[in-house]
């Protein structure tokens, strides 16, 4: 049962002269999930594997590809289509190199705490500092690359078009860190680094023990975490989530799919058939 063959028609004049076409009404949709599968008994979950097509899954589940589009009426990240289903593991690869191939410049916050912890100041914000297609160089490296992309809360530049290496690098074993100062060539914002990374490995988000997410390096000591992770002021150890790792736990998490059961396949494909019709 092809998707669109249970759409109804409508009619629609596209030169605007009064002849009226027939064309199927995409646009038609049903809320199945209050209408048919409020009964727990109708669906289950199934987890993608490697490189596997809707149709594909489908032809597994229900011996046909054709109920590929039940996938898309009931899962809510798949209403988009094609661009919420999980990707392969090269399609992934692609993805990365193509999505995160720049640098990222790790910036020194300048955190500074009372000895109770109280933030006391925050130096060195990006905030209105830099400009987006600027070019921004190492004073020391020489090094240089385009902004792409201000990244406040965690206090990160991401650039592309990279030439050389800037200097931003910790020793956890010595204590020893190299760093520099960087200079945009328009807005002539300077700060200072901290580390730099390819930006499929710079971090995304900083993780507690409890799996709650940090996103803004105001709470976070950089001196201290950028060593054994180890925020001493917090009073709990912080965990760096890589953007590779960021985007590997959403695309396995897009491959968790609800499907209607293969025993009620059938009478779903009809009641949504019926239903897009009313």
């Amino acid at each position: 049962m092809a998707f669109f063959r249970q759409f109804p028609k409508t009619g629609y004049d596209f030169e605007s002269n009064g002849v009226i076409t027939k064309i199927i009404d995409i646009f038609r949709t049903v809320r199945t999930d209050s209408v048919f599968l409020d009964d727990m008994s109708t669906y289950q979950y199934f987890q993608v594997r490697n490189g596997e097509r809707p149709d594909v899954v489908s032809n597994i589940l229900y011996g046909t590809p054709e109920y590929y589009w039940t996938f898309f009426v009931i899962n809510e990240h798949l209403k988009t289509g094609l661009s919420g289903w999980p990707m392969g593991t090269t399609e992934f690869e692609d993805y990365i190199r193509l999505e995160y191939s720049g640098t990222v410049i790790d910036t020194e916050p300048n955190v500074f705490k009372s000895p109770d912890g109280t933030l006391v100041r925050y130096d060195n914000s990006l905030a209105g500092r830099f400009k987006i297609g600027e070019i921004i160089t190492g004073n020391s490296s020489l090094a240089t690359g385009i902004l792409k992309e201000k990244n406040v809360p965690m206090s990160q530049l991401i650039l592309g078009s990279v030439s050389g290496n800037f200097k931003g690098s910790f020793n956890p074993e010595t204590g020893e860190r190299e760093t520099e100062v960087i200079t945009g060539a328009t807005s002539g914002s300077n700060v200072v680094t901290s580390l730099a990374y390819k930006h499929r490995d710079a971090p995304h988000h900083y993780e507690d023990p409890n799996g709650l997410e940090m996103y803004n390096s105001r709470f976070i000591n950089e001196r201290l975490t950028i060593a054994g992770i180890q925020s001493n002021a917090a009073g709990f150890s912080l965990t760096p989530v890589s953007y590779y790792e960021y985007e590997l736990q959403l695309n396995e998490e897009r491959g968790n799919i609800r499907i209607v059961r293969p025993n009620v396949i059938y009478q779903f494909a009809q009641v949504f058939g019926k239903l897009i019709n009313e």
